[in-house]
């Protein structure tokens, strides 16, 4: 609940008008109805304070909220707050979208903090999907505060304007970069950081004012311009963009040269996946494969909210009416764990989440027997969100890895054989690109210039997903004699690695790579367009 003080805060650059009308579209426990209403009384000229209340709650200020003792406990927090009997009002006890949802052109201002990181239930959100999931050629992510704006945008008139508390992952993150070009496309944008919201969390958040007008073409953040020039030149339109990184971005990005994905989640790595110790694994389970028939209820159970469309239910009960069967995995504990020296032609290594640079001796390893045919019938016999197997066309192959959820890039190299978990994605090189590429790349991800570009730019939030590092910034600066200098040094490492060196970011040879990298004194003429690849890039250096 966003604590009075910081309602009062969020607002108190806004300029009221006695007969303006203001909506609340999530109002929680009534902190901003109470600070707008405080704000009215300051401009209203009606003779009595009870009669400009009575004035701003039947006239100007209309609210919803979802949540029944949410909205009952709102109320009574503005009679107590005022000292008043609310005994005619437009505050609803409902759901947003459904009393909103094709209004247009209603509201000077929506403020309020619309509830986010959650979900909808299904029907609304295909409903919501329809109507504000795309925004010219990018979609919206199906999110709460997302469809919130969006629908916001519609319900202010020409000038009027938007304020809402968000998570303030909104300035950069990916999936919501159809939502930065609505606003960008409608608005003009101000956000102010909050350094603290309240002694409740510690998510960081920030405050969006959108005014509904055409025609801006920057964005103040904290008194900071950003131009909407500057956020196209980054592949998903952040908004962290500064002037001091602008001119590494709007030429060629890794995507030009490798293709990132994450890996599979199992379902239960505790049943497969098994630690590496002296080259040996302990066995706890015999798997036993065995056919299972068809049914139809247990397809409902294991779907997506149990429901499945009318073809797919038609398909299942063919299968019943044919005696189809699927594969399902037995679980059975032995007595006495097996010990199994690897390598074992039943087990590939597995490619779990560490922060270690540059190379890591294989610590796990999963039960791969028959390319992972017990692995895969479980995953197909679970629940809807496992079915699915994240990066298989990756499996097997060289590349560098990462820890999902780190706020650095920790890449170290991948041999060729593994299987991949989704908490450490994998990038590997495209067809066609030379092997040089695969080491430049690799040695370039390793500097803190990579990290800061990726983690203040591309996406600043806790994890660094596959397409994230896709996004980067391809090093087109680096003089060819850098780059020959670069494949040497970062080969030498790994070799270094492989013999048991252990690598930090402080370590001499990373502060070489830095120092190739991140040489300030560059400056870029003639970009190289996106489709420039590889040793044909040609440079004109400054």
């Amino acid at each position: 609940m966003t604590p009075l003080e910081l309602a009062r805060e969020s607002i108190a650059n806004l300029k009221f008008s006695p007969n303006m009308k203001i909506l609340e579209p999530s109002f929680g426990t009534g902190n901003f109805i109470i600070a707008i209403a405080e704000k009215y009384l300051e401009i209203n000229s009606v003779p009595t304070k009870n009669d400009a209340l009575r004035h701003f709650f039947t006239q100007v200020i209309s609210g919803i909220e979802l949540d029944s003792e949410l909205y009952n406990l709102a109320l009574k927090n503005i009679e107590q707050h005022f000292n008043i009997k609310l005994e005619n009002h437009q505050f609803v006890n409902g759901e947003f979208f459904s009393n909103y949802s094709g209004k247009r052109d209603i509201f000077d201002f929506v403020i309020g903090n619309p509830p986010y990181g959650g979900t909808f239930p299904i029907l609304l959100e295909d409903n919501l999907d329809k109507m504000y999931g795309k925004w010219g050629d990018r979609k919206l992510k199906k999110e709460t505060y997302s469809f919130f704006i969006a629908a916001s945008l519609e319900l202010l008139r020409e000038k009027g304007k938007l304020v809402f508390i968000s998570s303030d992952s909104f300035l950069t993150i990916p999936t919501m970069s159809g939502l930065r070009r609505r606003l960008m496309d409608q608005t003009s944008i101000e956000i102010s950081n909050i350094k603290v919201f309240s002694e409740e969390t510690t998510q960081k958040t920030l405050v969006l004012s959108a005014q509904k007008e055409v025609g801006s073409k920057q964005i103040s953040i904290d008194g900071l311009i950003v131009s909407h020039e500057m956020v196209e030149k980054t592949p998903s339109l952040s908004w962290n963009i500064t002037s001091k990184v602008e001119r590494f971005f709007g030429g060629p990005t890794l995507s030009d040269y490798i293709i990132a994905s994450s890996g599979m989640t199992i379902g239960g790595n505790e049943l497969f996946v098994r630690e590496i110790v002296d080259e040996h694994i302990s066995e706890i389970y015999d798997f036993e494969l065995y056919d299972s028939p068809i049914n139809l209820d247990e397809e409902i159970s294991l779907a997506r909210l149990n429901r499945l469309s009318a073809n797919r239910i038609e398909q299942i009960k063919r299968s019943v009416e044919l005696e189809m069967t699927k594969k399902k995995v037995k679980f059975n504990l032995l007595e006495t764990p097996t010990s199994v020296k690897l390598p074992n032609p039943d087990y590939k290594f597995y490619n779990k989440a560490s922060s270690k640079l540059i190379f890591e001796q294989p610590k796990w390893a999963v039960y791969w027997k028959n390319e992972g045919e017990a692995v895969l019938a479980h995953k197909k016999s679970g629940p809807w969100y496992l079915h699915g197997v994240g990066g298989m066309k990756f499996f097997g192959k060289k590349g560098f890895t990462w820890p999902l959820v780190s706020q650095k890039l920790n890449v170290r190299y991948l041999p060729e054989g593994f299987i991949l978990d989704s908490g450490a994605p994998v990038a590997i090189l495209k067809p066609g690109i030379q092997d040089d590429e695969f080491w430049f790349i690799f040695a370039w991800c390793l500097t803190d210039l990579a990290t800061d570009l990726l983690k203040g730019v591309i996406n600043h939030t806790r994890n660094i997903q596959s397409k994230d590092v896709e996004r980067l910034p391809y090093p087109f600066w680096v003089s060819p004699q850098n780059r020959s200098l670069v494949t040497i040094q970062i080969k030498s490492m790994l070799d270094e690695a492989v013999k048991g060196k252990q690598f930090t970011r402080d370590s001499l040879e990373i502060q070489k790579l830095n120092s190739i990298f991140n040489d300030e004194s560059i400056e870029f003429a003639n970009l190289p367009t996106n489709s420039t690849k590889g040793n044909n890039v040609q440079l004109s250096i400054v």
